[in-house]
């Protein structure tokens, strides 16, 4: 089975009000994307989803530049085509994932032809379902103590389990409100998690972590530089809170360091930023020898990239934690069929059972959305300020 065109397709999709004065949004409120169609010469049209991390402008052109080397491939050798796009893009001599970011919608897209060929759910083809539903982590916007303290306790009565903010601004501030999060959310069993995105140094980061140690904290991610693994594995040996890591550990390249020096509990992964799909599987899969838990990072997702995760969920078994999908739980709409995936009992997502992703793409809604984007924000110039940093 041919390749015979590739299509990039960036979108916007408009978010729920917020019903808080946030300290984290800024620009239009937004989900903005790359839809990515695959089309082969026996009438499958695979989907996949890019991120916005790059801009969709400069995403979907490379996207679409990708077609002199894909066209006339057979769509089976998937990781052949990955390897072959890395190399002739000379992507090899970035940072991995930032290659990734735009080629993992290409990825997915032949993925999901693969599955449809077979007549099966993608999670069956990366070897099965160790899961049909994935527990979700409940997203708490930084904002005043009682809002965040309200929003805790709403969450907790909505099932949720695993209660997570972004820190790493004020310290004051940061503990006032994990303190707030707890005072919403007293249950034991409730874990109250904390991102600090690499704000901290190595000091700051002990003597801040210890201070939120009695709220009963079930983790904190990244709280040092990325690159200084001593100072994480510092940190981590004198706080008695687990560390999480993100950006020390964004592809299967970097985390076999992470591993080598046991410098932390938990990692997070996303196939968007690891090396493809087909990486953070393999990521997963040495964080499993290792011993040490996933939790999978969400960014900017709209169904088709979310459908792409819950496979991944499904058929790796070290995703044992709470994962994240961050804005979704605010889509107004979505490009797929039937609108935004629906969450049939709080805090899980179902992994989809169709064949193939088990989403649809709603071309109807896919114009719509690819005009919204050109008009709210490709012309307004807003390219690159619709970042929601959960």
């Amino acid at each position: 089975m041919k390749i015979t065109d590739i299509k990039a397709t960036p979108v916007a999709v408009p978010l729920k009000p917020s019903k808080t004065k946030s300290k984290m949004r800024k620009g239009p409120n937004a989900v903005i994307a790359v839809i990515v169609q695959v089309f082969t010469d026996e009438g499958y049209m695979g989907i996949g989803e890019t991120p916005a991390v790059l801009g969709l402008d400069l995403s979907s052109a490379i996207v679409n530049s990708a077609k002199p080397i894909l066209v006339g491939e057979d769509c089976a050798n998937i990781n052949l085509l990955m390897k072959r796009l890395y190399v002739q893009y000379n992507a090899n001599h970035l940072h991995i994932h930032t290659a990734s970011w735009a080629f993992s919608g290409i990825e997915l897209a032949l993925w999901d032809i693969m599955a449809q060929k077979a007549g099966m759910p993608l999670y069956q083809i990366w070897g099965g379902a160790f899961r049909s539903r994935v527990e979700i982590i409940g997203v708490i916007e930084r904002q005043e103590s009682a809002g965040m303290k309200e929003m805790a306790r709403q969450m907790v009565a909505e099932g949720y389990r695993t209660l997570y903010t972004k820190i790493g601004m004020d310290p004051e501030d940061d503990i006032r409100a994990i303190a707030a999060m707890r005072e919403g959310a007293p249950e034991p069993h409730v874990k109250i998690c904390g991102d600090a995105n690499q704000a901290w140094s190595t000091g700051e980061a002990i003597s801040i972590i210890r201070r939120m140690e009695p709220y009963g904290i079930g983790w904190i991610e990244q709280p040092v530089m990325m690159y200084n693994l001593d100072a994480l594995k510092h940190v981590r040996s004198h706080v008695n809170v687990p560390i999480l890591g993100h950006e020390s550990n964004w592809t299967m390249y970097d985390l076999v360091n992470v591993i080598k020096k046991d410098c932390v509990d938990y990692v997070k992964l996303d196939g968007r930023f690891d090396a493809g799909y087909n990486g953070v599987r393999i990521s997963a899969g040495m964080a499993e020898a290792a011993g040490i838990q996933c939790v999978h990072h969400s960014f900017f997702q709209l169904g088709i990239a979310l459908a792409g995760s819950l496979h991944v969920m499904a058929s790796c078994p070290n995703f044992s934690m709470a994962c994240s999908m961050s804005e979704y739980r605010s889509m107004l709409d979505d490009v797929i069929e039937g609108g935004p995936l629906q969450m049939k009992q709080s805090p899980y997502m179902d992994v989809p059972q169709g064949i193939g992703l088990g989403v649809k793409l709603d071309e109807e809604k896919l114009q719509k959305y690819h005009e919204y984007y050109v008009r709210e924000i490709l012309e307004p110039g807003y390219e690159r300020e619709t970042e929601n940093p959960y």
